[in-house]
């Protein structure tokens, strides 16, 4: 029997979903690498021990927690300007999303 284009698609990202998966559990582990380390260039203090503090933890599903540290409620307040947190991301956000677009496209190329 001749699948249909709705069964050779649903064949297909049936295929694909592990590979996404994968890849964007690996992508989202270099984003947050990212993130972290250009939080540790732009945090304000001065020593090396909160720069240490800002680390990124994985998941069990392939997330990313970032820790910013203690210290990142004390310098920033709580709706103050967040000047380590929020340009670390704004500056990282066009690259991560290409790495998410990329990861896709990767996982269509190796499963095709």
């Amino acid at each position: 029997m001749k699948k249909t284009g709705f069964q050779a698609t649903k064949a297909m990202l049936n295929k694909i979903t592990p590979e996404i998966e994968a890849q964007f559990a690996k992508a989202n582990q270099d984003n947050a690498e990212m993130i972290v380390d250009l939080a540790k260039v732009l945090i304000p203090e001065r020593t090396g021990t909160n720069r240490a503090l800002i680390r990124n933890m994985a998941g069990a599903d392939g997330s990313q927690l970032i820790d910013f540290g203690p210290k990142s409620k004390v310098i920033e307040g709580n709706r103050g300007p967040r000047p380590f947190v929020n340009p670390a991301l704004a500056g990282t956000k066009k690259k991560r999303a290409a790495r998410s677009r990329k990861a896709v496209k990767d996982a269509i190329k190796a499963v095709k």
